[in-house]
């Protein structure tokens, strides 16, 4: 009989959990739209799970942005009905300034909702620092 080889599969097992950190490590960073600087308000919410959503940003100075990318207020419901077609279950987040009038951000929700989004979240800081 001949002695059977042994293949060591411990390096090849260290390269796959190195790739497994590293993914899990870069995806947050890479799958969320928070390029635009905004000071949202603080609150004691839930972390939410990372996927691939929907960010309309409003600055306090009186700019939209979807997804990082700069629109006119009056492209907003067209934007928003586009990105919805894809999936209208996908997560819609709002990131407002703490400084802009409530009326504006109530608005942008009212846009949302008519275009048929199931989703929606206002996006908010932890109290406790961050």
């Amino acid at each position: 009989m001949k002695p059977m080889a042994n293949i060591d599969i411990l390096p090849m097992a260290c390269v796959g959990l190195i790739l497994v950190l590293a993914m899990m490590v870069l995806a947050p960073m890479i799958m969320t739209h928070t390029q635009t600087p905004v000071d949202v308000p603080r609150a004691h919410t839930a972390e939410t799970k990372t996927e691939e959503n929907l960010t309309i940003t409003y600055t306090e100075d009186s700019r939209l942005f979807v997804n990082d990318v700069e629109i006119l207020p009056e492209q907003l419901t067209d934007v928003i009905y586009q990105e919805l077609e894809k999936d209208p279950y996908q997560l819609v987040v709002i990131r407002a300034d703490k400084n802009v009038f409530h009326r504006d951000v109530l608005e942008i929700l009212a846009n949302v909702k008519k275009c048929g989004a199931k989703r929606i979240a206002c996006a908010t800081k932890n109290p406790k620092g961050e």
